[in-house]
């Protein structure tokens, strides 16, 4: 990848702080949101069969507390108490070790949640793996693994929540079939009775990310079917091999960590220009253009690109032209084309001007031939900085001279109308 003209950066933490809890893009959310269902699913009949109780949600464990207090079972009733403390210790966890990776600038934010579910599932595995499949646990090691189980769903769901902005939860389905109904409810409104563009933008998905679209249509309903699906699974293998059938979500959960760990969510970063040879200089007077860089965290390595939709819509608005230098990341996987149609998409429907800086001819090509379409060319793309600053500057400069000419063209049609009138 060509190397930016050089620029002196700054890094402004409102910056990077203005959509860091929205770093994924939907696509990537999507993956992990219907792996994580999956996993909660297994996991949830795995501890029905062995305890005979669910960990992955609460709302019925509230019921039954109703029931036991009422009943005067107190040993159940405290049970059920210290379930709903678990999953609350394990929602806790998952935020306290993603603000500490926030804080230290990690290379991954959701590792560390994520590896400390890894350890719970492998402490309640060891349980499973010692299980008598012929009876109920009972005694210490029902609360023992019961709690474990519950508290490494909270830091699941706690997780999978933050990534996504509240928009999507993997352990419970109450939350993914009311949402479910009630978009597609919205959907056929706008889409089937009202005309595919009655609502614009909204049809393609709402700013936060909420719908309604088929595209959000399908994330629920695949992380419906990944939880049934991870039941399914689970009592399949369970059949077959009870005390080992925890491997399965241990393996997946494992290769979801190493997945991060290598190809890490790239930062965003505002750039101070106090020089830029030839392109600072064209841009003398226009004042409306913000330059931000992409990083990929931890060195130089292939990383993702963060949800740019999300970042150029959460941008002041007198950012009119907003470039974005890839010149520092290696940030071209195949899901790179999906996220650079996000920000053109998002910065057409807030009035801005996108330009991608930092892209050669192959890489220029490839995300075309990605996209189906001719997404980068030369009015919106450039190989390095200086070239996106003059791609800036001539913009402006076009806008210029077309607002000068409506300007002339009405003077000229009041004095046409004047002379008319005479």
């Amino acid at each position: 990848m060509t190397r930016s003209a050089a620029t002196t950066v700054a890094a402004t933490p409102d910056a990077l702080a203005m959509f860091a809890h929205r770093a994924h893009t939907f696509i990537l959310q999507a993956r992990l949101a219907i792996s994580l269902a999956w996993v909660a699913g297994y996991v949830n009949l795995v501890a029905l069969v062995t305890c005979g109780t669910m960990v992955s949600h609460l709302t019925g464990h509230g019921t039954m507390l109703g029931r036991e207090l009422v009943d005067l079972s107190w040993w159940p009733a405290a049970l059920t108490a210290v379930l709903f403390a678990a999953f609350f210790g394990g929602a806790f966890l998952s935020g306290f070790a993603v603000e500490l990776g926030r804080q230290r600038n990690w290379a991954s934010l959701y590792v560390l949640p994520a590896a400390i579910e890894l350890v719970l599932l492998a402490v309640f595995a060891v349980g499973v793996r010692l299980h008598d499949p012929s009876a109920v646990e009972h005694g210490a090691a029902l609360w023992w693994m019961t709690v474990v189980a519950t508290t490494a769903m909270g830091v699941q769901n706690a997780t999978i929540t933050r990534i996504s902005s509240g928009v999507v939860r993997t352990t419970h389905l109450t939350g993914i079939v009311t949402d479910l109904g009630h978009e597609s409810a919205q959907l056929a409104v706008v889409r089937w009775m009202f005309g595919r563009g009655a609502t614009g933008a909204r049809t393609s998905g709402s700013r936060d990310g909420r719908g309604p679209s088929y595209q959000r249509l399908v994330l629920l309903a695949s992380i419906l079917g990944a939880f049934v699906l991870g039941g399914v699974s689970a009592a399949i293998v369970y059949r077959e091999a009870p005390q080992w059938s925890m491997l399965a979500p241990i393996a997946l959960l494992a290769w979801i960590i190493l997945a991060d760990i290598r190809t890490p969510i790239c930062e965003i970063e505002e750039a101070r220009l106090e020089e830029c040879g030839d392109g600072l200089a064209v841009m003398a007077g226009v004042a409306d253009v913000a330059v931000f860089r992409v990083l990929a965290r931890g060195g130089g390595r292939e990383a993702h690109l963060p949800d740019l939709a999300a970042w150029v819509e959460r941008l002041p608005e007198e950012r009119r032209v907003v470039i974005l230098d890839l010149g520092s990341t290696h940030a071209f996987g195949p899901l790179a084309a999906s996220a650079l149609h996000a920000l053109m998409a998002a910065a057409a429907r807030t009035g801005r001007r996108a330009i991608v800086a930092g892209i050669d001819g192959v890489e220029l090509a490839t995300i075309n031939a990605l996209s189906r379409s001719d997404l980068l060319n030369e009015h919106n793309s450039a190989p390095d900085l200086g070239g996106a600053l003059r791609v800036a500057a001539e913009s402006a400069a076009e806008n210029m001279v077309r607002e000068r000419a409506r300007g002339t063209r009405a003077i000229t049609g009041r004095s046409d109308a004047g002379a008319r009138a005479d």
